[in-house]
């Protein structure tokens, strides 16, 4: 471990609070906020605050902000010879899908809809199922959307977004014990031998 890893790392024991549209989450720890950003339910420009400092966007932070910081990418070794479908299906292992279907689970009850529908309909092709749940095929990931669509959403509001294709979850606004027991739920294939 380089010794910017292990500064960032002891760093990461601090605690911030997060601002959603007015609505202050927190404190969480460096740690937690590590592991929302690598679910996507944080992003550079969510507004967090450290200890009692000034608020400030996320990739503005000292500590927080390495958390987005891109990683520069390996040059993969030379590629041994394969047959054009051992080549095939090796890529499609490893690639996720460029788009995806996703089923979108809003409660507005803060706000009319139509502000939150057209923020959808900018996403990608929709159809609104019922007046609380729409699905939606883009290319954007779950917490891109959920990143999204909060900024057209009040505080009593809640949003739950489930990547058909990928399997994988967002939300929004459930309160931690709706946290807790969605991650208790909720496992990616690869979690599976965790459990």
């Amino acid at each position: 471990m380089s010794l910017a890893s292990a500064l960032v790392s002891d760093a990461l024991h601090s605690t911030w609070r997060i601002n959603v549209s007015g609505q202050i989450y927190g404190p969480y720890s460096g740690h937690q906020i590590k592991a929302f950003a690598n679910e996507g339910r944080i992003a550079p420009h969510s507004i967090v605050q450290a200890g009692d400092g000034p608020w400030i966007t996320a990739i503005d932070d000292p500590v927080l902000g390495q958390l987005f910081v891109q990683k520069p990418a390996v040059k993969p070794a030379p590629a041994q010879p394969q047959t054009l479908g051992a080549r095939a299906a090796a890529e499609g292992a490893q690639t996720e899908p460029a788009s995806a279907n996703f089923v979108v689970i809003a409660d507005l009850r803060s706000r009319g809809s139509g502000p939150f529908e057209a923020a959808i309909s900018k996403l990608g092709e929709s159809y609104r199922l019922n007046p609380l749940v729409w699905l939606l095929h883009t290319d954007r990931t779950a917490g891109t959307i959920r990143n999204e669509l909060i900024q057209h959403m009040g505080h009593s509001d809640h949003l739950v977004i489930v990547d058909a294709t990928r399997g994988k979850t967002a939300w929004f606004n459930l309160g931690p014990e709706a946290d807790a027991k969605i991650r208790k739920v909720w496992k990616r294939p690869a979690d599976k031998g965790n459990s």
